[in-house]
């Protein structure tokens, strides 16, 4: 299965599924800033989208360790161009409000769950363990290029002839994505790994855990809850992991409220058009390719646990700044800077992760990361709109879309520096 053939096609998918991603994700905001001027309703169709990966992470981290991986991709693909068909219907028709694309948001949010858990999980059966900050570098840039700088670019130029062809493309690149990924080659059980890789953790906890797994293989799906407490049982027994999964929880709640309001903030604060949002993105974006391409040479000068601390606290004096600040020069010079941080963060936790959890542990453990960053999204985008809300009975506009920078900027500090005293005696494995 570790073929170049079977790379490249997962590759193409994976880009392919993120370019359309990247249109839909352009045009939603500005598609409820036509229905609506309040932070709090907004807030509702970007929390429907991150729902399900609260309520969903955990069972489907079971079902990845259970099931054919190819298998759960070519579900989540189809299931993801079903609703995105629809959603183009109905928005080409005048009959979308915000309930309506709430559903919408969280039934793709579901397919984006299954198919991000699962090629995370899928990565290190087509490439050698050797390559994996190479391999997650590049798919974390495939997925920047598409999705923040093509996707977002094309989104704010396509929106200004109408909104719905975003998602119509969308649905073309679910279609061609759904195409590619049907054509891998092998069946990508997880029973399928190198016995080698489980060998490797050698710990008495995960002993213990491959052991329970071993006997579970073979019981039927029934034994689904007590699967998936053994991903959590493996988190919380080690404490490095049990840090940055605290962490991980800590930097997606803040970053969330940021994000749920930074159409407002750019509009409203920055005062600048669809088209120069798009602009502002794009050089974001930049920053994130080029921090996916420098951490395979960064980790060979600095430990995982440094490069770690180094990003967020980069990220909290970044964003703190950009919060003090309605130059969009400035922003954008801030946001080129913060983006490299966030993807060296996200790339180097993704590596632990995958060269430390065994094979057929990897769907569930990674599930018990994503249920605690990407899940507790779904609150941090509420509570982001919220606290714009309430802000402005004390504030005038503009503080109150600055704010959520500035909150953000304070608790990434105090959050390094506790990971820091914490896990200084820690090892990273």
């Amino acid at each position: 299965m570790k073929s170049k053939s079977n790379y490249s096609k997962l590759f193409g998918a994976f880009s392919l599924a993120f370019l359309g991603d990247g249109l839909t994700l352009t045009a939603v905001p500005w598609l409820v800033s036509t229905l609506t001027t309040d932070t709090l309703y907004a807030s509702i169709t970007m929390t429907a989208l991150r729902l399900p990966w609260l309520i969903f992470s955990l069972p489907v981290g079971v079902l990845i360790d259970r099931y054919s991986r190819k298998h759960m991709l070519v579900g989540a693909s189809f299931t993801r161009m079903i609703f995105l068909l629809f959603l183009t219907i109905c928005i080409w028709g005048g009959w979308i409000s915000i309930p309506l694309l709430a559903l919408f948001m969280f039934g793709i949010g579901l397919s984006r769950v299954v198919f991000d858990s699962t090629v995370q999980t899928i990565i290190p059966q087509v490439v050698e363990e050797k390559k994996l900050e190479k391999a997650n570098g590049q798919f974390t840039a495939g997925q920047l290029i598409t999705s923040d700088i093509l996707g977002v670019a094309l989104g704010g130029f396509i929106i200004t002839m109408h909104i719905v062809y975003p998602f119509a493309i969308d649905t073309v690149t679910a279609v061609l994505s759904l195409l590619l990924i049907m054509g891998l080659r092998g069946s990508f059980h997880p029973a399928e790994s190198n016995a080698s890789e489980v060998q490797e953790s050698s710990a008495e906890t995960t002993k213990q855990t491959t052991q329970d797994e071993s006997e579970e293989e073979t019981r039927p799906l029934k034994n689904w809850k007590r699967e998936m407490w053994s991903g959590i049982r493996y988190v919380f027994q080690d404490r490095f992991l049990r840090g940055l999964a605290i962490l991980s929880v800590t930097i997606t709640l803040m970053f969330s409220m940021i994000l749920v309001t930074q159409i407002f903030f750019v509009r409203e604060v920055l005062r600048l058009e669809a088209y120069a949002f798009g602009i502002l993105i794009s050089i974001a974006t930049i920053g994130s390719i080029l921090g996916s391409q420098a951490v395979a040479y960064m980790r060979k000068r600095w430990s995982s646990k440094q490069l770690i601390l180094l990003s967020i606290l980069s990220m909290g004096l970044l964003y703190g700044a950009v919060g003090l600040t309605s130059n969009s020069y400035v922003v954008g010079g801030l946001y080129f800077c913060a983006a490299f941080f966030i993807v060296v963060y996200n790339v180097v936790r993704s590596s632990i992760l995958q060269r430390s959890v065994p094979n057929e542990l990897l769907g569930r453990v990674g599930s018990v990361f994503r249920f605690l960053s990407f899940g507790i999204s779904a609150i941090g985008t509420l509570l982001g709109g919220l606290l714009v809300r309430v802000s402005e009975t004390f504030f005038d506009r503009v503080f109150s879309l600055q704010l959520p920078y500035l909150l953000l900027s304070v608790v990434y500090i105090l959050a390094c520096f506790l990971f820091a005293s914490k896990m200084r005696n820690v090892a990273e494995q």
